[in-house]
């Protein structure tokens, strides 16, 4: 997922499933506040509960 990508879902309640550093999948709800870039790592979601970086998002959704 690209920043302009993950920048539609500012504000909004959302469903993401993403894989961990062990390649495991989590889906986790949370609400959108902010999508950054951090040099040296990379970009990230950043939600109420948990920060994930964009690289790993399997797949978003909004939920209602």
């Amino acid at each position: 997922m690209m920043i302009p990508e993950a920048k539609q879902y500012l504000g909004q309640n959302v469903s993401v499933t993403y894989r961990d550093r062990h390649g495991d999948f989590h889906t986790k709800a949370m609400r959108v506040t902010d999508v950054s870039f951090i040099p040296m790592y990379g970009s990230c979601l950043v939600g109420d509960i948990e920060d994930v970086w964009l690289d790993r998002i399997t797949s978003i959704s909004a939920v209602e």
